[in-house]
């Protein structure tokens, strides 16, 4: 076993590792038993309490104990670690441990041709096993280019984010020129090119059948971003290299052209981006910060699975997708720096020298680092429902809306005689819903389900904890009565459950209060309010949370208000 696990160690580049009679050491990463699941007749097994575990012919307890905290084993093909201090089976395949493989290449890398199992039927792999190679592998962070989906842009953010990383967004499409089809990579800069990238996404997939873009669109939508024509546009470009003055104005002089050294298992693709690639470098390259059109090289190599030995992901994929395998390769995979030298060498070195791959590894750096945009994670969005021009003539506004069509479903659903029983609990309801902003989400539900109803589409009568409403019964949003069924309301939302922790605030009456006698506030969003002197407040004074009336106030006091009243009253 020793034998087979070292050489899996020296595959998948795992360094600083000594064997003991049963056990291995890895430096940066600790102890770890070695099962022989051959010796033992199997893998699992279950103990007196009819649990599933590890079939192993020692303690999990002396092992801990002896702080030997992992177990290695073999399952197939592959090699897999259990975390013996973990109280269920959660093992993983062994990789990226202990300290990052040295390499002698040393210069800043991004990794950008990353397609991810968001890439449906092509890419694969998990944005967090990206990360954590690219982690690992000392890179400074990652991009990813999905073929027509952003998708996977939330994840590459937490994700990269979590694990220190820094990140660019980035897309994969097609263009049309004229006749032709030109594919490219975008990579976003600024948030203004992130938007402009979701309109990209809306025009390819939303205006269009076809998964392209029109040569218009893509110049309408280039700024904030970068454009990387892809390995295979060499040709294109210079059949077309006196018309692309419009593209690098567009794009504001971040054009570039990729350089993806991959071997494929078919000749006639590696044909055919060799002939690409020389078609660009002896027409745009003329040595190191001299091209035509300012269309630099960069090094990116297209990505679609994270290890070389997740190769068959890709075919089972596009077989599962149209039956046949295509642009098939064993190299598809996250390298290294030195992996990535190697094939350069033998392409480019005797030609132009070692400064290409440097100034190709510097050119994914300017494109990750001058990208400053993402998710701003630091609050709530809820989108926000427009009322028609219908809409507007019957209420004032979206919470106007919101409670006369509450209203309306209370006069036509309440059972006769239980008016009271069912007031109080759309109250209530009505009151949270306010409280956590969610007043906007059941008008996009409500008109999501009648427009449906109205056109014919069947609707479900309710899924999850949304039958526990009753303000979603009275909209028609579900057709269950919670309250004749006995559903409870807080599992479908709680304050909490938006953050808002409960406690004593101050909760204005906003109706029915008509006063001469009045104190005068200004609040910090330069509106001046009236209160009846006798309204009682909860403030924070000196750090303390007291309760005084309006008449009592001073000018540093700060009024904790309830969210309602902020959302929808002040």
């Amino acid at each position: 076993m020793k034998e087979e696990i070292a050489k899996w160690f020296d595959d998948h580049l795992i360094t600083g590792y000594t064997f003991r009679t049963d056990t291995v050491y890895i430096k940066g990463f600790g102890k770890a038993y070695l099962f022989d699941v051959d010796e033992m007749g199997g893998v699992f097994r279950k103990n007196k309490d009819g649990k599933t575990e590890l079939n192993l012919p020692e303690s999990p307890d002396w092992l801990i104990n002896d702080e030997i905290f992992y177990v290695f084993f073999r399952l197939g093909d592959r090699f897999y670690m259990q975390d013996l201090r973990k109280d269920k089976l959660d093992f993983q395949i062994i990789r990226w441990i202990g300290e990052s493989p040295e390499t002698e290449v040393k210069c800043d890398f991004y990794p950008l041709g990353i397609h991810t199992g968001y890439e449906l039927l092509n890419g694969s792999g998990l944005l967090s096993q990206w990360a954590a190679k690219a982690k690992w592998y000392g890179f400074k962070g990652l991009g990813v280019c999905d073929k027509n989906t952003f998708a996977s842009s939330f994840d590459l953010q937490t994700e990269a984010t979590s694990k220190g990383l820094g990140y660019v967004f980035g897309y994969s499409l097609t263009f049309e020129y004229g006749d032709d089809k030109v594919d490219a990579k975008i990579y976003v800069s600024t948030q203004q090119g992130f938007r402009n990238l979701l309109r990209i996404q809306k025009a390819i997939n939303v205006d269009r059948e076809d998964g392209l873009i029109s040569y218009i669109d893509l110049l309408k939508y280039a700024g904030g971003n970068c454009l990387v024509f892809s390995k295979f546009a060499g040709k294109w470009l210079v059949d077309n290299k006196d018309s692309l003055t419009e593209i690098v104005e567009a794009f504001e002089g971040f054009v570039y052209y990729q350089v993806d050294m991959t071997e494929y298992r078919a000749d006639r693709i590696d044909s055919q981006v060799l002939l690409s690639m020389k078609a660009y470098f002896d027409t745009y390259y003329s040595g190191v910060g001299s091209y035509l059109n300012d269309i630099r090289p960069v090094l990116i190599e297209d990505c679609f699975y994270v290890d070389a030995d997740d190769y068959k992901n890709k075919a089972i994929l596009n077989k599962v997708d149209g039956g046949a395998a295509h642009n098939q390769s064993y190299r598809q995979f996250m390298k290294t720096l030195d992996e990535l030298y190697d094939e350069f060498d033998a392409l480019f070195s005797e030609k132009y020298g070692d400064e290409l791959f440097y100034e190709m590894c510097d050119n994914t750096v300017e494109i990750a680092e001058m990208s400053e945009c993402g998710y701003d994670l630091t609050q709530n969005y809820m989108p926000e429902y427009i009322m028609t021009d219908e809409e507007k003539k019957l209420y004032k506004d979206n919470h106007d809306m919101f409670i006369q069509l509450c209203e309306k479903g209370f006069k036509e659903k309440v059972p006769n005689g239980q008016e009271e029983v069912y007031r109080e609990r759309m109250e209530y309801e009505i009151y949270i819903l306010e409280e956590t902003d969610n007043v906007d989400y059941c008008l996009i539900q409500y008109d999501t389900v009648n427009w449906a109803e109205r056109n014919g589409i069947l609707v479900g009568v309710g899924r999850g904890s949304a039958g526990g409403s009753l303000c979603l019964f009275l909209l028609g949003i579900t057709k269950i009565d919670p309250i004749k069924y006995g559903l409870i309301f807080e599992r479908f939302l709680i304050p909490e459950r938006a953050g808002l922790e409960p406690d004593d605030v101050t909760k204005l009456i906003c109706e029915g209060i008509d006063s001469d006698d009045y104190v005068e506030l200004k609040l910090e969003n330069g509106k001046i309010y009236r209160f009846d002197r006798d309204s009682v407040f909860r403030v924070s004074r000196n750090g303390e949370l007291i309760t005084v009336y309006a008449d009592e106030l001073l000018e540093d006091d700060d009024i904790v208000f309830d969210n309602k009243d902020l959302l929808f009253n002040l």
